[in-house]
């Protein structure tokens, strides 16, 4: 269960957020990882209209040429975007140290936009 404080921090803080989720059903570390996303979300009242999803077989492309347009190298990618610019991405799994909740609401209060790789 996700942090109170972060989740509140979370739904003051999202507005205007957006998520990119590249992931693969194969891929241990999107099963690891995409529960966090969506347990994080649900309790901050962050519905999934705000999510686009793209599965990915090993190759990690799609059809549409969203994983090159967004330089995908591996997955789960979670690309945070606000306004339709990338503020953070996650690859690969939350940043060691932290939690998924604790990581987002410090980018949304206006943390460091850097990519974040394990």
């Amino acid at each position: 269960m996700p942090d109170t404080e972060s989740v509140t921090s979370i739904k003051r803080d999202a507005k205007g957020l957006s998520v990119l989720l590249v992931m693969g059903t194969w891929c241990p570390d999107s099963k690891r990882e995409m529960p966090r996303y969506f347990a994080t979300m649900d309790a901050a009242g962050i519905d999934d209209s705000k999510l686009t999803m793209i599965g990915v077989d090993a190759t990690k492309k799609d059809t549409e040429g969203l994983t090159e347009k967004f330089n995908i190298t591996r997955v789960p990618t979670f690309i945070f975007m606000r306004d339709g610019k990338e503020v953070a991405r996650f690859v690969e799994r939350t940043p060691v140290g932290t939690t998924f909740e604790k990581e987002l609401a410090r980018i949304l209060r206006g943390g460091s936009s850097e990519t974040l790789v394990r």
